[in-house]
């Protein structure tokens, strides 16, 4: 078995490894299907010598290269090398192929007691048997480790996959696919782990309830619990939604449903937007994306500056769609880069336009940025930053200077011409308000000519600020946004100013004057007001900004001699020293040297982590006062930084459920606000003829200035920013602490939480175990330590690896199974030479009644028993070390009256151990379970009403980890590609310390955004009962109304930033 996730062709790793030596068609690689697919192929020969990012060495690939005509496959066929890999959901769609095949292949399976089943009113299945979900586990988990594709079998069955049809497909970038030549026996639904119609809500013969995708309120149905050491079967399993390709939640399209079938021809796009200010901004933006046809799952971000959303490249082009938003709503849209990596150039104009013409190899565009700089887009796998460099220095004065994070530099740059625009429109507006206002001798009418021109001159500021977007939007998109009404106060106040103005000049002065201090103060006022939202918002994003840990040089080691270089230079094959004090560039593996590490700008653990020869290191961390040499794993911009960042990014971009409601009730503002500066109008001129009896010209002027008032102090900008303001802060600060939360509508939800659930291996207890005891029950030791080696080899079990490395002695002779596979929850069972060899739990292998293993299991001990033919040949105990972290944080929870349970797969001393040792009640404590019953118990919980946090560390917990309310995931920040492939909410990097984090982080969000909300709406009241005049002795003039939006804004930006450490 291979290496690779993506064959068609050269094959690569996923973000660019060098070229690999196997080449398969999808006739070259076979699966075990039907009655024997609990069958594993062995896949320990990878090939990988480094994780993630870095070149393979070689290999044949587990992925298929031929897809049914119909379905374009990403994952396993386009952008060699740019595979993000399958993820949990991959092996739940396995399954329901596999279990779909064995009704087909023997109908006599149809009421197997292990093959309990139900089909929808289409003769379908509506989900795939337990027993064939923990088969797909068992066979499959192992190629998660290894970031190889577990799609065949799906795309065998010609259904979609999860990771394989979310991916962006580009000609330019595809490796050549060969058509399937079997052809479907039938119809079938979009999706085996979830169908799209289920999704819509449409009737199945089976409905599934408490699926997470749902809401993950409701309760789970009821499965058969397993028998006699074998798996369960339901006539359902709940599974999560599909991993999206990028990052985390699946993208949720125009009709609110996933649609994993559509995606595999959707080409996804990333903007940075200039010119976006409000939710109203955002909301304009998200309407003129989705009505592009083609355009799904567009998402807008007005906070972060960015935008995202798919493109059916059969029904449009992607620039075509960005071209007509930026029409529409007048904002300045860039697209980010995706695959490739970047080096920007500085060069003169005649050279630029050489660099256009050259050929270079590995180089897949040259974009002129500007008249003085050109972006070279390449694979590094086939040239290295460095090499093409240097042969472009002909044409090149250097490289450009470093460039800030997209969303920064965009907020900064937007920041800048706010600042401009408002101190501008000050410096106009002081002189008209002094003449108003103050006593000169300057000539009356030389005033009044003097105000005019800088008035108007203000005036041409609002065009492009206020008019063009307003007018824009009320064109091409008939909408009437918030900046219609200052549109509307700044023109009323500026037309009825200069019609004074005419009579002035014709010496028949009006009974109420010309008044240019209300139009321009209108416009200066609230253009400071939007400067300040604007510099806080950049303050907020600066400050929780993840890539802001990428270092800017590396000393790379040439020719024996150490040389400084931009980190941007860094390329593959380069050895990097790192000395004292200084950040690490990007990803490696240290081959020289011994120090410590400060790993907690990414882990929040304030603990220098010990490296030495052997040892992962991470970009962005700190070297300590020792000296490594580093061998470059993943180059900058496809390190850990870029994908925690990623993380956080996704996560900002998506809408909690609050937004929503705050989005509706801001676009009533456009509709209610208007209507009551009509009633106001009208209001007080009746009021100024009747009650005050004033001239009717004098009336007029008083009512349009109440109703200029209104229509400026109204204020809708405080609801919309007070969501995203507080998500953005509070997903970023977290992320800082090591807790990457994955969704916003995660930290909703993790304000609920009333109960956790936590798996104990790996988890309360570190991963690691110590084998203490090795109890021979034969004569031939040798060969029951290599029967054990043999059973435990390649596994990725917790205690499969400590045996494993316990039993690394050379002597041991070698032993070759065959129809090796992995039952969950029980152990591995294999064929040696006509006997059936098993390593397991006591109770699986039938060994719990033996004097030794009672002794060893009342000692507390975790117990792993060979056997052949179901007689024990070697018995292992081992003992685990409880996180030190576990020993105040479940009191802690317990303090704050949270129900705390344990659930494991372990024998019933060694579980009840730990629990009696860091405070958990033995009611709360579950031994023995497998995934599903594991999943069962979380269920039973939510049945309760209990909004449930599973904790684990992603061994064998995916489907509790997905039916829970909450699904958290412990891993280490070694392995931050895990993030993208996890089914979990969030992922922890720090730990358990990390549950009291997500839980503070949460509840002080929530806080935040009910005060947001309070304010928002307390001030609209009262400053639109203010300015109408419904307080006859105080009234707000309509040249400070344009304070309303310093005064609203304020408020909701201060109680964000207050999260800030």
């Amino acid at each position: 078995m291979g290496s690779g996730c993506c064959s068609g062709g050269l094959g690569k790793d996923r973000d660019g490894g060098r070229p690999s030596t196997g080449r398969e068609t999808a006739q070259d690689v076979e699966h075990q299907h039907g009655s024997n697919s609990s069958h594993q192929e062995r896949g320990d020969g990878s090939g990988h010598t480094c994780p993630d990012d870095t070149p393979f060495a070689g290999g044949e690939s587990d992925a298929s290269d031929t897809v049914n005509g119909s379905l374009k496959l990403a994952c396993c066929t386009s952008h060699v090398g740019k595979c993000n890999g399958c993820n949990d959901e991959c092996i739940i769609a396995v399954a329901a192929a596999e279990c779909e095949k064995i009704c087909d292949d023997d109908d006599a399976h149809e009421d197997a007691a292990d093959h309990k089943h139900t089909h929808d009113k289409n003769g379908q299945h509506a989900e795939a048997c337990e027993t064939h979900v923990q088969q797909a586990i068992a066979k499959y988990k192992s190629y998660l480790d290894t970031a190889r594709c577990t799609c065949r079998t799906v795309l065998d069955r010609h259904l979609p996959t999860t990771c394989c049809s979310e991916q962006q497909t580009s000609p330019a970038s595809a490796a050549t696919s060969v058509s399937s030549s079997v052809a479907p026996k039938k119809s079938y639904p979009a999706t085996r782990a979830r169908s799209p119609s289920r999704a819509r809500g449409q009737q199945q013969h089976h409905d599934h309830q408490g699926v997470k995708s749902h809401s993950k309120k409701a309760q789970s149905h009821a499965v058969k619990p397993a028998q006699d050491g074998q798996p369960g079967c339901c006539s359902g399993h709940p599974v999560s939604q599909p991993s999206d390709p990028l990052g985390i939640q699946p993208r949720k399209y125009l009709d609110g449903e996933t649609d994993i079938e559509r995606n595999a021809a959707l080409e996804y796009v990333s903007l940075v937007v200039d010119g976006m200010d409000c939710s109203g901004c955002s909301n304009a933006l998200e309407d003129a994306l989705k009505a592009v046809p083609g355009v799904t799952g567009v998402r807008v971000n007005f906070v972060m500056s960015t935008a995202e959303f798919r493109c059916d490249e059969a029904i449009g082009k992607a620039q075509d769609a960005i071209r007509h938003a930026e029409s529409l709503t007048g904002f300045r849209c860039t697209r980010k880069s995706s695959h490739d990596q970047n080096l920007d150039v500085l060069s003169s104009a005649a050279d630029a336009r050489t660099l256009l013409q050259l050929e270079l190899p590995g180089v897949s565009s040259i974009t002129l940025l500007n008249k003085n700089m050109v972006r070279l887009s390449y694979d590094p796998a086939v040239t290295g930053a460095r090499t093409l460099f240097e042969r472009t220095r002909p044409y090149s004065t250097g490289l450009a200077p470093p460039r800030d994070d997209p969303s920064i530099a965009m907020g900064r740059k937007r920041m800048r011409d706010k600042l401009i625009k408002t101190i501008l429109a000050a410096v106009l507006t002081i002189p008209i308000c002094v003449f108003s206002w103050a006593q000169t001798d300057v000539d009356i009418k030389t005033k009044s000519i003097v105000s005019l021109v800088l008035a108007s001159h203000v005036q041409l500021i609002a065009v492009p600020e206020f008019y063009k977007p307003a007018l824009s939007t009320l064109i091409r998109a008939r909408k009437v946004e918030m900046d219609m009404l200052v549109v509307i106060s700044i023109t009323a106040a500026y037309t009825y100013s200069l019609v004074a103005f005419g009579y002035r000049m014709a010496n028949r002065d009006l009974k109420t004057k010309e008044y240019f201090e209300t139009s321009t103060l209108l416009i200066t006022l609230v253009l400071l007001g939007r400067m300040i939202s604007a510099i806080s918002r950049i303050r907020a994003v600066s400050a929780v900004s993840v890539r802001s840990l990428q270092a800017a040089t590396a000393f790379v080691v040439e020719n024996g001699s150490v040389v400084e270089v931009d980190a941007r230079l860094l390329q593959y094959g380069d050895i990097f020293r790192l000395l004292p004090e200084t950040v690490v560039p990007t990803d490696g593996l240290v081959t020289e040297g011994v120090s410590e590490v400060d790993e907690s700008m990414l882990t929040g653990e304030n603990k220098l982590v010990p490296k030495k020869p052997g040892d992962h290191i991470i970009a962005g961390t700190v070297n300590g006062p020792g000296t490594l040499t580093v061998q470059l794993m993943r180059l900058p911009g496809k390190n850990t930084v870029t994908d925690i960042a990623k993380q956080v990014e996704d996560a900002n971009n998506s809408k909690p459920k609050c937004q929503d409601v705050a989005d509706r009730v801001a676009g009533w503002f456009v509709i209610v606000v208007p209507a009551i500066t009509v009633v106001v109008m009208i209001t007080q001129v009746l009021v100024g003829l009747y009650v005050r009896i004033s001239h009717p010209n004098e009336a007029f002027v008083d009512a349009l200035n109440y109703a200029i008032a209104v229509l400026v102090i109204s204020c809708p900008c405080a609801m919309g920013l007070a969501v995203p303001m507080v998500l953005v802060i509070a997903i970023g600060v977290a992320a800082k602490g090591g807790v990457i939360i994955k969704s916003a509508e995660a930290i909703e939800r993790a304000r609920g939480v009333t109960a956790f659930v936590f798996d104990k291996t790996g988890t309360i207890t570190d991963s690691d175990l110590d084998v203490c005891e090795e109890k021979f029950l034969v004569i031939d030791e040798n060969r029951a330590r290599a029967i054990a080696g043999a059973l435990v080899a390649g596994n990725k079990h917790p205690v499969s690896l400590a045996i494993a490395n316990y039993l690394t002695l050379p002597s041991m002779p070698e032993i070759e199974l065959s129809s090796l596979h992995s039952i969950p929850g029980s152990g591995v069972e294999a064929e040696l030479e006509g006997h059936t060899v098993r390593a397991g739990s006591p109770a699986w292998t039938g060994s719990d009644s033996l004097p030794f293993v009672t002794q060893l299991q009342n000692r507390g001990m975790t117990l792993l028993v060979v056997t052949e033919d179901s007689k024990p040949i070697i018995v292992y105990g081992l003992t685990s070390h409880i996180r030190h972290e576990a020993y105040h944080v479940i009191p802690r929870l317990r303090s704050l009256n949270f129900d705390v349970h344990l659930v494991s797969g372990d024998q019933e001393h060694a579980v009840q151990a730990v629990a009696e040792e860091i405070g958990i009640s033995n009611a709360n404590v579950a031994f023995q379970q497998s995934p599903a019953q594991k999943r069962e118990y979380v269920s039973a919980l939510m049945s309760k009403g209990k909004v449930v946090m599973f904790v684990g560390d992603g061994t064998n917990d995916a489907v509790a980890v997905a039916q829970a309310n909450v699904g958290v995931q412990i891993a280490s920040v070694l392995c931050s590609s895990d993030v993208t492939r996890s089914a979990a909410d969030v992922v922890l990097f720090s730990g358990l310390e990390g549950i009291l984090s997500l839980i503070h982080v949460s509840k002080r969000a929530h806080r935040r955004i009910a005060f947001n909300f309070f304010w928002a709406g307390f001030y609209n009241l009262f400053a639109i009962l203010l300015a109408s005049g419904a307080f006859p002795k105080f009234h707000i003039p309509p040249a400070y109304a344009g304070l309303g939006e310093l005064v609203s804004v304020m408020p909701v930006v201060v109680a964000a930033l207050t999260m800030l450490p």
